[in-house]
């Protein structure tokens, strides 16, 4: 229920009273209200003295805010020079591989473009429309093909086929044709049906079953094996053929690699 006057009246006095008897007994209360109020004018006279002697006065907000530095790309000069490096960077002018020829250039340009699309771009979409990074890659590749062709104009291609590739090729067929005379006996007069069993019967009689690391009797699917090979001698080539500041990327030399 509310308070009447004479109770808020009767309060006061009660509360006068007891003040003055406890004074009376304890007199160092009564410094109590001064230092109270001495406290409360000294904060307010500090304050007073912060803002007057800290105030820049009403131009202060525009001359502060004229006197920071924006970015250095938002100015109207080096924005422009921005966007068109930008631009540039989005261009992208392929380089021929054999400039020479414009008919292999093209068959090897379209060949790229296939292999930039069933493995880079089928996932790279997800990330990014930008073609930044296919490009990046097929300048990689190209700089790659373009230092073996190069390496290749200084082979003596003559030499390289008498010396190296004819006999490779002719003791490839002597021991082959030793594995078919075993299986199909020594004037290879067994009549055998072709198939595969004679194949791989054939196979295991070559070398006495010591195949190319790509091939495999023990797997009726060698495309895994084939794709190992394959790694390791692009591991082992790549390093010759690529350029010295591509070697220093990990995620480079994989990509081109695979």
């Amino acid at each position: 229920m509310g308070l009447e006057k004479k109770d808020v009246i009767t309060a006061g006095l009660a509360a006068f009273v007891s003040w003055l008897l406890l004074t009376h007994w304890v007199p160092s209360f009564r410094w109590i209200p001064y230092a109270f109020v001495t406290g409360c004018l000294a904060t307010l006279v500090g304050l007073a003295f912060l803002l007057l002697t800290s105030s820049k006065g009403p131009d202060y907000r525009y001359n502060h805010a004229t006197t920071i530095r924006p970015p250095a790309f938002v100015t109207p000069a080096l924005w422009k020079q921005e966007k068109a490096a930008l631009k540039a960077r989005s261009r992208y002018d392929k380089t021929p591989i054999y400039p020479s020829s414009a008919n292999v250039s093209l068959s090897i340009d379209c060949l790229l473009d296939y292999v930039l699309r069933d493995f880079i771009t089928v996932w790279y979409k997800n990330i990014s429309l930008r073609p930044l990074f296919q490009n990046e890659v097929d300048r990689a590749i190209r700089q790659v093909l373009d230092n073996v062709r190069r390496r290749t104009q200084q082979l003596d291609m003559v030499e390289l086929g008498v010396a190296r590739i004819v006999p490779i090729l002719t003791n490839h067929m002597r021991d082959f044709y030793n594995a078919e005379r075993i299986v199909r006996g020594k004037n290879l007069s067994r009549d055998m049906t072709e198939s595969e069993e004679l194949d791989l019967a054939i196979a295991a009689k070559f070398r006495d079953g010591k195949l190319h690391p790509a091939a495999a009797l023990a797997f009726s699917d060698t495309k895994l094996l084939q794709q190992t090979h394959l790694r390791r001698l692009i591991a082992k080539i790549l390093p010759l053929v690529m350029p010295e500041y591509m070697k220093t990327s990990a995620a480079v030399t994989t990509l081109v690699k695979e």
